[in-house]
């Protein structure tokens, strides 16, 4: 098992699904699960500074991607960060498929954030959370492109292994 630190991706990684925990929590699990006033006052001071379309009128398909993100995603987070951790090859299949599921929900997220009409949008709000937006949907194309490569190198040299034992 190679040391986390001596893999800048899966590190780069590690922080993410670590640090991405915490919004999960504060911001969008509120809108399913209103249960602490605290964490409503934090996302109230958000729609009020930021007016995020997604959070001021948050539309249905969106509300469907927090219940995934809640009952799937989170859970995935800690499953991430252990597999990352132990440099487990059986995280790349599933970091696979998590970053090419948030690659594509974030690129619509970015796409209402950028080309939507939003009343009362001030272009310097757009630009923050184009902003804020944008590392969900970079950093899950980078693990997606590493993934794949990693799942690939895994097949060959498995399959070549194959063709030296026969």
């Amino acid at each position: 098992m190679a040391s986390l630190l001596s893999r800048p991706l899966d590190l780069f990684y590690f922080i993410y699904f670590v640090t991405h925990i915490p919004p999960t929590l504060l911001f969008d699990l509120h809108l399913i699960l209103p249960i602490f006033e605290f964490f409503g006052n934090i996302n109230q001071s958000y729609k009020e500074k930021f007016n995020d379309p997604l959070f001021v009128n948050t539309p249905l398909w969106f509300y469907t991607c927090i219940y995934f993100e809640f009952f799937i995603q989170l859970p995935f987070f800690v499953y991430a960060i252990i597999g990352l951790w132990k440099d487990s090859t059986n995280i790349r299949i599933p970091l696979l498929a998590y970053s090419a599921h948030v690659v594509t929900v974030s690129s619509i997220c970015l796409s209402v954030i950028y080309f939507g009409n939003h009343e009362g949008l001030r272009e310097d709000q757009r630009k923050f959370l184009l902003g804020a937006y944008f590392p969900y949907f970079i950093i899950p194309l980078i693990c997606l492109i590493d993934s794949f490569s990693k799942i690939q190198r895994l097949i060959t040299s498995n399959v070549t292994l194959e063709k030296k034992h026969k």
